[in-house]
């Protein structure tokens, strides 16, 4: 190993040392992965975030109104989300990571299911005006585009690299799980549509996209499938009961989703990304728990033992490399 390696390995340990350090010393919540999430249990639709072992559970929003479908910034510190807070329609704000400072996007028609990219330049989301599509936005609500112009589309998700975006297709021939260029060019389809296909999810090394669907009459699981097209999707999840909505650790070794019993509440739970059942992370209480993001600054990991912020680079493989 030559000396440049050697210093570079050096300053990477001991900059992951000191910020490990910081944080302990004193608790930089923005840099602990978190959980936002919608919940009912307070008698209406409201936006909460949660530690990643389901531990303080904390309300961002008091409003009548419904919110809902929560969306983490890259760099954590604002949270998109749909609300109908104004006239009664569904419209797409933002609003600082503890809940200050809320600010309306979108205005006309009904606008749904933000996504960040992953640079926290755009935000992909759905628009319903003369049937569903995806649109792109800028993060401060301008420059509007449309993306797909046919079909029914819903559950944009960008790419790692936010080069691509995942999102689900319905009314057409060739209905199911798409990936698509950021500009909607060149559609590809990753998975048929077997009665419903949702909310696609991709892994953080960019390599599986993981998604909820039903098979004929039975509930909908969760599935996995590469992002490049190919193999066959994977089921993780039984058949009973419904289980939707992933969304990925950042070290891409476990998965949250919706668990959702008949007659009883929804829930948050938690698996590894082969489908081991792990834990439930959100209690059952008097409304459900839906819609799951789970936040980690770009660039930086947590250790899975220690629950510390990592580098990963040449210090450590990610968990894709070490399955």
């Amino acid at each position: 190993m030559s000396f440049k390696v050697r210093r570079f390995l050096t300053a990477a340990l001991v900059l992951s040392l000191f910020i490990q350090m910081l944080i302990a010393g004193f608790g930089y919540a923005a840099w602990r992965p978190k959980i936002a999430f919608s919940s009912t249990r307070d008698g209406d639709s409201e936006i909460y975030v949660m530690e990643s072992d389901g531990s303080k559970q904390v309300r961002l929003t008091i409003n009548p109104a419904r919110d809902y479908d929560p969306s983490w910034s890259p760099d954590g510190d604002r949270i998109a989300f749909v609300s109908n807070r104004e006239r009664g329609q569904e419209q797409i704000y933002v609003m600082d990571s503890d809940g200050g400072n809320t600010t309306r996007l979108t205005n006309d028609s009904t606008h749904q299911e933000p996504a960040w990219s992953p640079n926290g330049d755009q935000i992909a989301y759905v628009r319903n005006r003369g049937g569903r599509q995806i649109w792109i936005m800028d993060a401060d609500g301008g420059n509007q585009t449309q993306l797909t112009k046919e079909g029914k589309n819903r559950n944009p998700a960008w790419s790692p690299d936010g080069g691509r975006i995942a999102f689900r297709s319905l009314g057409n021939i060739a209905a199911g799980l798409f990936v698509m260029e950021k500009n909607g060019s060149n559609p590809v389809r990753l998975a048929p549509n077997m009665n419903i296909t949702s909310h696609p999810a991709w892994s953080p090394d960019g390599r599986r996209i993981a998604y909820d669907q039903s098979l004929g009459l039975w509930p909908s699981q969760i599935h996995v499938v590469d992002s490049d097209g190919g193999g066959q999707p994977e089921r993780l999840t039984d058949n009973l009961p419904t289980k939707w909505g992933p969304t990925w650790s950042p070290d891409g070794g476990t998965i949250a989703y919706v668990h959702e019993v008949p007659i009883r509440r929804t829930t948050i739970h938690l698996m590894t990304a082969e489908g081991e059942y792990l834990k439930q992370l959100s209690e059952v209480h008097g409304g459900d728990d839906t819609d799951p993001d789970w936040f980690y600054l770009a660039g930086w990991s947590v250790s899975p033992a220690a629950n510390f912020v990592t580098t990963w680079g040449e210090i450590k493989k990610p968990a894709s490399a070490r399955r």
